[in-house]
């Protein structure tokens, strides 16, 4: 949401009102009756479109809009790094219909979409994504928009202040290939927050709870299936500097995984991050300070790796180009199982 102000006019004219004033006339012959001018102007009153944001969502824990055990919830779409021309990835078009489908189901209230504008297209992630859900008959009133995220991570942190008030419940809008990493991500960056308030908060008297314990959010999967082609001469896999969304689905499932398993998340979210590219995280994440992180990213890594295994045959991109194949994977996606380590799974998939 972006607040559009009509000033620009109006400080045309008053700027050029105040040169006349300030300037001696050259001639002796300019006379200017001010009240008089400012009376011919046309009345210009700034028009605010977008939030009001003395009426936001406050993070304080006995103002959140969380309710823990609601069933309400809202989805959190995530964006995708959109084409070199602007356009909507298919991936991007697959989480729409998921939106829009939990949102007829009665499962959401609203969708959040987040994403910035890390490609460098000119518009952000979230405002094209709005695009595509109002496209497909999402209503304006049911999307919310978070433009400032560049990371999952950042997806994570900034849309815990646009949940609606009454809300129990989170679904992450995702593609396969991504739910493991993202899901992961979205625990240990809320763990942290409902830390860090627990402790900012604790001994203040506004704080009536016996328990001194925010309220949380139940964190729910929603991932997208991918179109899987057999045509391995359609991705640009090999070419470093090609567009993420050229590369084969199961070069992108491989990714991720590579991702988790090198310990790039972790580190990314609390260290010195393996890759600096778009990294502008402003905190660090501590997961080593969450009871449950080494069950959330075994779970993590496991259901990764279930993923790859699966979408190993899938050759071409994700752009519905080629003949397609038999979708191989299965949801809800249960964890890897088996004495393989995870880089023995889909092998032939060479990752950069």
């Amino acid at each position: 949401m972006v607040h559009k102000i009509g000033f620009s006019l109006a400080t045309t004219l008053v700027g050029a009102v105040v040169l006349l004033v300030l300037l001696p006339s050259l001639s002796g012959s300019l006379h200017l009756h001010l009240p008089t001018f400012q009376a011919s102007l046309p009345v210009l009153k700034p028009q605010v479109v977008g939030i009001d944001w003395d009426l936001q969502n406050k993070l304080p824990p006995w103002m959140t809009s969380i309710t823990e055990g609601a069933e309400q919830g809202v989805a959190v779409l995530l964006g995708q790094s959109l084409k070199p021309d602007g356009s909507a990835p298919q991936v991007l078009l697959d989480r729409a219909q998921m939106a829009k489908e939990l949102l007829h189901q009665g499962r959401v209230v609203k969708v959040i979409v987040s994403g910035a504008d890390p490609a460098g297209v000119g518009h952000t992630e979230a405002s094209a994504t709005a695009a595509v859900l109002m496209d497909i008959g999402v209503p304006a009133d049911a999307i919310l928009q978070e433009s400032q995220a560049t990371t999952t991570a950042e997806n994570a942190w900034f849309i815990l202040r646009w949940i609606p008030k009454g809300t129990g419940k989170v679904f992450i809008i995702t593609s396969d290939f991504h739910i493991a990493r993202a899901n992961y991500i979205f625990q240990e960056v809320f763990a942290h927050f409902y830390r860090s308030l627990e402790e900012t908060y604790r001994n203040d008297v506004r704080w009536k709870s016996s328990t001194k314990r925010y309220p949380r959010l139940e964190v729910i999967q929603a991932p997208t299936a991918s179109f899987c082609g057999g045509d391995a001469t359609l991705n640009k896999d090999h070419d470093p500097k090609a567009d993420i969304n050229s590369y084969s689905l199961a070069k992108r499932a491989k990714d991720e995984l590579r991702f988790l398993a090198s310990g790039d998340v972790a580190t990314s979210l609390y260290g010195e991050p393996l890759s600096h590219t778009m990294y502008i995280w402003p905190i660090q994440v501590n997961v080593t300070l969450d009871p449950q992180n080494t069950r959330n990213f075994h779970h993590a890594l496991k259901q990764s790796m279930a993923v790859a295994d699966a979408l190993c045959k899938c050759v071409s991109p994700s752009e519905r180009q080629g003949p397609e194949l038999r979708y191989p994977l299965r949801f809800p996606i249960r964890p890897f199982e088996g004495p393989k380590g995870w880089q023995e799974i889909c092998p032939l998939v060479e990752t950069s």
